[in-house]
């Protein structure tokens, strides 16, 4: 499937205008695939960092018992993302449902405290490469390890399955993340992504 071009965009545009469409974001796009949508009148709205980790290595020891998420655990852990992202970056569960089938093959993965989640991480898998979809950990839990053990449970997870690169993607001005991301071995790509919008014009 060809990517689309600034016309496709501008027509695909002009259609949403008239059914009163006030808003338009796109997913994350590198530069070659933003540069349509910039010609198409789009303007920036977030940076974000790339980052890749190899597996070829055998990944560190997770360091705490994980669970795989199950349908009842769905209602707290969309509550844990509620607290842990701003509000454009939330998932709802239609989000968390797409980051999940996003990927051929994909682990949906909870820290427990007694029975209650307090951390989640979905990672997908498409041939040799595996992503970390999303990561949430509860705000007042930060600190415990919490957050590497769920990504290192990632590793574990896409190595036996015979992925040899793992990438993730984070806000530019998301520290916390990015620190945890490069202690456990991901380091930044020559180029990240941006995420643009475009607004009805008035």
């Amino acid at each position: 499937m060809r990517p689309p071009t600034s016309q496709d965009l501008l027509q695909a545009l002009a259609r949403l205008d008239e059914k009163g469409v006030e808003r338009c974001v796109t997913p994350a796009l590198s530069r070659y695939d933003s540069q349509p949508f910039l010609d198409a009148g789009f303007v920036l709205l977030e940076r974000l960092h790339l980052l890749s980790r190899s597996l070829l290595i055998t990944p560190p020891p997770i360091g705490r018992r994980l669970h795989p998420g199950r349908p009842w655990h769905r209602r707290v852990v969309l509550d844990i993302d509620r607290r842990a992202f701003d509000p454009f970056w939330r998932f709802d569960s239609t989000s968390l449902h797409e980051a999940r089938t996003a990927t051929p093959s994909s682990r949906f993965s909870v820290a427990l405290d007694g029975r209650k989640p307090i951390g989640y991480a979905v990672t997908g898998r498409a041939g040799d490469r595996g992503y970390l979809q999303r990561l949430a950990v509860e705000p007042t839990r930060n600190g415990e390890g919490i957050g590497s053990a769920l990504v290192r449970d990632s590793f574990h997870w896409l190595h036996s399955k015979g992925a040899n690169l793992v990438m993730v993607n984070t806000q530019e001005r998301n520290q916390r993340a990015l620190g945890l991301y490069e202690h456990l071995g991901f380091t930044p790509e020559p180029e990240g992504l941006v995420v643009l919008e475009r607004r009805r014009p008035s």
